[in-house]
């Protein structure tokens, strides 16, 4: 009879319950884009690569703007004049 050691049965047990704990839920870009309107942003477009959103839109100043936001947490990374 073939007995694995306990520890390899821990092991296999533990990995896939750590593997989904790391992942984090993805806000859906709606969300974002609904964030930036209401924030006085007209969005022009938005794409969702999994990790990030971009926003391409105009700020309450009337200037083009495109930002980089993190798609898990909604913090946005970067903004920046878009010419």
């Amino acid at each position: 009879m073939f007995r694995l050691p306990l520890f390899a049965i821990t092991l296999t047990l533990i990995t896939p319950i750590s593997a989904n704990a790391q992942q984090k839920p993805i806000r859906p870009l709606s969300e974002t884009v609904l964030a930036f309107e209401a924030r006085g942003y007209v969005v022009r477009s938005a794409e969702d690569d999994g990790r990030t959103h971009e926003i391409e839109a105009i700020n309450p100043q009337g200037r083009r703007i495109e930002a980089l936001v993190e798609a898990a947490t909604g913090e946005v990374l970067t903004e920046r004049n878009d010419d």
